[in-house]
């Protein structure tokens, strides 16, 4: 947050304490910074996502950095189990149980409350499950069956679970100070196959290569080929490439990550042969399936030596999933042109002017036959690299910073504090700057969700007809990746 003279000051770590009676229950807020707003985090269900949070004002921080209220056992719906916090200035407490009866203590034995007890996934598929009441250290008692699902800690509050195989494994997950939970897993084989746009495939030995397109997720391996002293095979994108080597017949077979292997009968023939007829496979039906980008990449001509030079074109190329159409691309909030090539390869051109601004917002909209509509929104260009309000015409040696690009694919729970001060997030920066560019935020892009975020969020969500509760949720992020 920014003080007088543009000094940036720390917001201090609140301490939260709950304390039970027969009267109700004490929330006690210490070590906060001073003259602040408390904000009451809650979650009434312990069965919910932590996107399901709701919060409230509750009061303000003394000039001594405490807060101290008596409310109902009852307040707010809460039942005793419920897991809360507190967030000061964007600084946030450590998650509590809401207590059952008098001398409550958070390092009593409590069971570790999960945000997740049960979760389905597909082979390939990864989930996160935050420990909502964390006060120490996070560790992985015991997990039935690695074999299909490995689970890993990240962040000191969240463990990463990683589907491998079909079938079922129990884990037992603890933190040092507040006993333990468990979360049942469920892996499954996933429902669609990678397929080709042609059920066999022809070549003759000695011409050029032959490309078939191939469907699904876009992230391909364990290519095998049954003959390759007859057929050549390899993957370039979203195409298998096949060269004749010999007169005879191969099987290819490929896989992707959540989908099933698909495979593909290729002739070679001699130049003399007759050759069958092509059999052209349907695409397979995507119908409750928004299309979804599987390759891009892009280039510049570097004019002056500069990716974002006055005068550089920006080429970018890439293809989906699945058959588009309506394909449309703005780059820096301009109408980029389009070409459509073979292959299902979209190339977009735009011609830098100087007037733009770091970073280059890039958004690529689509959709199938069916009407679904697909969106990708990346950024080119670290905010961090040059000032937001740096003109690109001011800059003498600037290049494409292409590790910086951030997904605007938002996926999981955003809230005030969820980084420390000066720790950036990936989706939170991606919601600061698409808050920027619709006009709710006018503050830096940080990737620390503090009290402008929030705000900048509140003022979204009312415009879009949500609850304006300053944090995103299930219904907030499927309005933000629509676009909207």
């Amino acid at each position: 947050m920014c003080g007088s003279a543009g000094i940036i000051l720390a917001a201090s770590t609140p301490t939260l304490a709950l304390t039970s009676s027969s009267s109700g229950v004490n929330i006690a807020v210490t070590g906060a910074s001073p003259n602040a707003t408390v904000i009451f985090n809650y979650l009434i269900d312990p069965t919910q996502t932590s996107s399901a949070y709701t919060a409230i004002d509750i009061g303000q921080t003394d000039a001594g950095g405490s807060f101290n209220v008596s409310v109902a056992q009852n307040s707010y719906g809460l039942n005793s189990g419920s897991s809360v916090y507190v967030s000061v200035y964007g600084a946030t407490s450590s998650h509590m149980i809401w207590p059952a009866s008098a001398n409550y203590s958070s390092s009593s034995g409590n069971n570790l409350v999960l945000s997740q007890q049960n979760i389905t996934l597909t082979i390939g598929q990864s989930a996160n499950v935050v420990a909502m009441n964390a006060v120490g250290t996070l560790s992985i008692a015991n997990n039935t069956n690695t074999k299909v699902a490995t689970i890993s800690i990240q962040n000191g509050s969240v463990f990463f679970v990683n589907a491998l195989a079909v079938g079922s494994t129990v884990a037992t997950l603890c933190v040092s100070s507040n006993g333990c939970g468990t979360l049942n897993i469920t892996v499954q084989a996933p429902t669609q196959a990678v397929s080709f746009s042609q059920v066999q495939a022809n070549v003759v030995v000695g011409q050029s290569p032959q490309t078939i397109n191939i469907y699904g997720s876009g992230t391909y391996y364990g290519l095998t080929n049954s003959n390759q002293n007859v057929i050549s095979a390899s993957i370039d994108g979203s195409n298998l490439v096949l060269t004749g080597l010999a007169v005879g017949k191969a099987v290819v077979s490929l896989c992707a990550t959540g989908w099933q292997c698909g495979s593909i009968t290729v002739n070679s023939l001699s130049s003399g042969s007759a050759i069958p007829t092509a059999v052209t496979a349907p695409a397979p039906s995507y119908s409750n399936q928004p299309p979804q980008i599987s390759s891009i990449s892009m280039s510049s001509n570097n004019v002056y030596g500069l990716f974002f030079g006055v005068g550089s074109t920006l080429n970018i190329s890439f293809s989906a999933d699945q058959g588009i159409t309506n394909v449309a691309v703005k780059i820096a909030g301009a109408q980029a042109a389009v070409n459509a090539g073979s292959g299902g390869l979209y190339t977009a051109a735009y011609t830098f002017n100087g007037k733009e601004v770091l970073p280059i917002p890039v958004v690529i909209t689509f959709a199938n036959s069916s009407g679904q509509v697909g969106q990708h929104y990346f950024w080119l260009g670290n905010s961090a690299t040059l000032p937001v309000n740096t003109n690109i015409t001011q800059t003498v040696n600037q290049s494409a910073d292409q590790s910086g690009s951030i997904s605007l694919t938002f996926s999981k729970a955003l809230r005030v504090g969820m980084t420390s001060s000066g720790v950036s997030d990936p989706e939170v920066t991606a919601l600061q700057q698409r808050l920027k560019t619709d006009k709710f935020y006018s503050g830096p892009i940080t990737g620390y969700f503090g009290p402008l975020t929030k705000s900048a969020l509140e003022a979204y969500q009312k415009k879009n007809g949500l609850s304006p509760i300053g944090s995103v949720g299930p219904a907030t992020r499927a309005l933000l990746n629509k676009g909207i």
